[in-house]
């Protein structure tokens, strides 16, 4: 019986009928995964007892189980929790826990102890009902925290993180959200994904990297406005981004839609208003080179637009990836026919002055109504194949 193997460190179990699991012996096992089972108190309650070194346990998608309860696993450092369709009680005793990922069943309530694990490195929370007060209760436990994710928690409406040692913080979807006041001198990376902006109290000064993701409920197609209604926020957003240090090499893209701006010198540069509206500020590390790639390979834009002084190398650079590439490149020789990357799928590319130009699209009229200070290159790639990949034209002014 594979439970009674002591020489086992690692074990997965995935979609079987498991007995009552009385005689277990797995007294060298590390890391524990149990995937579509169904499970109760008493079976984990063996297998703990069973596994004395666990380091690591994860249970997903598992049934029967309503109450999840740890003690008396002095090694244990991670346990994730994933869709539970019954838990509703969560109980770690576990001091040396540094990593907790739970993703609730959508709306269920449940309960939640985590008062022990003083040691908590990483935390991540996904559809849970948890509401202020207990966020704040339970956010106090944690000294050594590094990392808070917290995903589509929409109980929580106005919330303080205050962590000296946190370096990354990823808020996704809490559409209730309304103020998150941020206080984490040694932030490195930040993650928003929402409709609004709750966290003006940021300061980004010491940021390496951020991704901001906007998109009001109740709109249509992204389409850019100027209405007044909208100016304020796009003005918070604006003096927000200014406040990145970007004499450190940080560089800013938006995104919108299949459109992309990459700028190369961000600091008092115009933002375009659009409903939909994505920037991604990245980290110095990443060379303009890598960081084209990764556009043309992830996002396959209709437009990419550059903005960038007139000594910037990054103008060459996009002409050399994309105006001089191989006609036929052997990139990718042992690839499926399928499965080619971006430099195979695009077709063609057309120059137009952006002053002159004809195109009446509004992204372009966007671009040519603008005040920036740097030069403005505009790239409209085609493809040979459009619902697999790009289409477009080469602009400039």
């Amino acid at each position: 019986c594979v439970f009674a193997a002591r020489t086992i460190t690692a074990l997965r179990v995935n979609g079987c009928k498991l007995g009552p699991c009385n005689d277990l012996n797995l007294s060298n096992l590390q890391k524990l995964c149990l995937g579509k089972l169904r499970v109760n108190e008493q079976m984990i309650e063996n297998l703990i007892r069973a596994c004395p070194l666990l380091e690591d346990f994860r249970l997903i998608y598992a049934t029967g189980l309503k109450v999840f309860k740890v003690s008396n696993l002095p090694k244990l450092k991670r346990i994730d929790l994933h869709t539970c369709s019954e838990l509703g009680e969560v109980n770690l005793q576990a001091p040396n826990l540094e990593t907790f990922w739970y993703v609730v069943v959508k709306y269920r309530s449940y309960k939640i102890d985590l008062s022990t694990c003083n040691a908590l490195k990483s935390l991540t929370l996904e559809d849970a009902t948890l509401k202020d007060e207990s966020f704040q209760n339970h956010l106090s436990c944690f000294p050594a925290l590094e990392k808070l994710v917290l995903s589509k928690c929409n109980f929580l409406k106005n919330i303080t993180i205050s962590s000296y040692k946190l370096k990354t913080l990823i808020l996704r979807e809490c559409k209730q959200l309304e103020e998150a006041d941020i206080i984490s001198p040694n932030l490195r990376s930040f993650e928003y994904k929402g409709e609004k902006m709750p966290f003006i109290s940021l300061n980004p000064s010491s940021l390496k990297e951020a991704k901001l993701y906007f998109k009001p409920s109740g709109q249509g197609e992204p389409r850019l406005s100027n209405e007044d209604n909208h100016t304020p926020w796009f003005a918070r957003l604006q003096g927000f981004l200014d406040m990145f240090d970007y004499s450190r090499g940080l560089k800013l893209v938006v995104r919108s839609d299949k459109n992309i701006v990459i700028y190369e010198r961000p600091k008092g540069n115009f933002l375009p208003q659009v409903y939909d509206l994505k920037l991604d500020v990245v980290k110095s590390s990443v060379n303009l080179e890598d960081l084209l790639d990764y556009i043309l390979r992830t996002w396959r834009p209709l437009t990419l637009s550059s903005l960038s002084t007139s000594r910037s190398r990054l103008p060459k650079l996009v002409c050399k990836k994309l105006i001089t590439r191989e006609k036929d490149p052997s990139c990718c020789t042992y690839n499926a026919s399928g499965n080619k990357c971006w430099r195979h799928l695009l077709d063609n590319v057309e120059t137009e002055n952006l002053v002159n130009g004809k195109s009446k699209s509004e992204w372009i009229a966007w671009l040519r109504s603008s005040k920036s200070k740097f030069k403005i290159n505009c790239f409209r790639l085609s493809c040979k194949h459009v619902s697999q990949g790009l289409k477009g034209r080469l602009m400039f002014d």
